[in-house]
């Protein structure tokens, strides 16, 4: 086979992976819409192909294969979108854009010049920052979970922009027959063709590890809240309560309800009582600590879980809550609505937990009572479960529960 020849089998070979990898992101991408990465990549491979065929079409219209590096880098700009899209970001295509722009003028800058030497060089070399930005942008806070694949990712891109520096170092060879790693054009063919086709299984793979990743989340949260749900909230907090009495911590469990919250959906309309959940959830989100649990448990009543936490620190996180919330206006369209949250609480110490006194199912009864001793208070109240720990402790006798009938919420 001629040099020729099988310089033209790499680039068939290479233009078949961009059209079969064009077709798995476009079905990707319609399988699962809101993912952003597929489309962005499955526009670069197409903008790709359209690259090659620049190339291959320089034999019947001269100057033509200019456009062909202008094209690969907006599509590596496509896949550093693609890639920051997928982590939350973007912003990687408008300068990628200019770039391919300025590269034009420039191109055509150096032809007219006569230097095509000089306007190959500049061509590759800016084909070759691209890929390593496209590597950057792989690295650049991946998902938790997917720093294997995205370092994959960024060693593909790594290898394609060896590629294109070798092209541009290596003499091109034209004769009957050429050695792999002595010419220029046969190496970035064979780079780009291996990189290539394990950089698109590798973005799938991580697209399907994002859809995972989603699906479990929706699984064991709240949608309206972002809340653990009831399921989230029995493996989460399990873990939690033996974690502790492992590490000798004690432990502190609230249960949260809003007042008359039947009566703010009859008043103003369930779209505004979701407003009121929503803000309540807010609030407990940026109260509490990453190694908290937080849950809503069904309709207006949700549970926090606080590890290491002792009594005063408990009532001090309770009642700035509740404060917070009452001090709260929800806007309803018309007006503005203020609601309020009764907290009930219960303590259990790290040597009750370790000895077996109380578990994590003692500590959501002896809350929920506390719970219907603030409402049958006035509402818009703390109390504490009247344990004996809660008791010897120095917190103030109005704030433990009695055994009063339990009032309508």
């Amino acid at each position: 086979m001629t040099a020729v020849s099988e310089l033209h089998a790499l680039a068939i070979g290479f233009a078949l992976l961009m059209v079969l990898s064009a077709g798995l992101m476009e079905v990707l991408a319609r399988t699962v819409p809101a993912a952003p990465g597929p489309r962005w990549w499955s526009r670069a491979c197409l903008l790709a192909l359209a690259g090659l065929g620049m190339s291959a079409a320089a034999a019947w219209l001269e100057g033509i294969e200019l456009l062909a590096p202008a094209l690969w880098l907006l599509a590596l700009g496509c896949v550093a979108e693609g890639l920051l899209r997928f982590g939350g970001r973007q912003g990687a295509l408008r300068w990628v854009a200019g770039l391919a722009l300025a590269y034009l003028l420039a191109a055509l800058l150096l032809r007219m010049r006569g230097e095509t030497a000089g306007q190959a060089l500049f061509a590759s070399g800016l084909v070759a920052l691209l890929w390593i930005v496209v590597g950057l942008a792989a690295l650049l806070r991946p998902p938790r979970g997917q720093r294997v694949i995205h370092a994959g990712i960024a060693a593909c891109a790594a290898a394609a922009a060896l590629g294109w520096v070798l092209h541009a170092l290596l003499p091109a060879r034209t004769g009957p027959t050429w050695r792999l790693f002595t010419d220029g054009v046969a190496v970035m063919l064979w780079l780009q063709f291996v990189a290539c086709g394990l950089l698109v299984p590798l973005l799938v793979l991580a697209e399907s590890f994002r859809v995972t990743e989603r699906l479990r989340r929706e699984a064991i949260h709240d949608p309206l809240t972002g809340a653990l749900n009831r399921r989230g909230f029995e493996k989460h907090t399990a873990r939690l309560a033996a974690l502790s009495a492992q590490l000798g911590q004690s432990l502190a469990v609230l249960m949260l309800d809003i007042d008359h919250f039947k009566q703010v959906n009859d008043q103003h309309g369930h779209q505004v009582g979701d407003l009121a959940l929503q803000s309540l959830a807010r609030m407990v989100q940026r109260a509490k600590r990453e190694s908290d649990a937080f849950a809503r448990l069904g309709g207006e009543e949700f549970c926090v879980v606080l590890p290491g936490t002792d009594v005063p620190g408990a009532r001090v996180f309770a009642d700035r809550l509740r404060r917070s919330f009452a001090a709260f206006e929800i806007d309803t369209g018309s007006s503005f609505l203020s609601c309020t949250v009764s907290v009930g609480v219960a303590y259990a110490s790290a040597d009750t937990l370790q000895a077996g006194g109380a578990d994590l199912v003692d500590l959501l009864h002896q809350a929920d009572e506390a719970l219907y001793e603030a409402k049958r208070a006035g509402r818009n109240r703390v109390r504490f479960y009247a344990s004996a720990e809660v008791m010897s402790s120095r917190l103030d006798s109005r704030l433990f529960t009695s055994t009063m009938p339990h009032p309508e919420p």
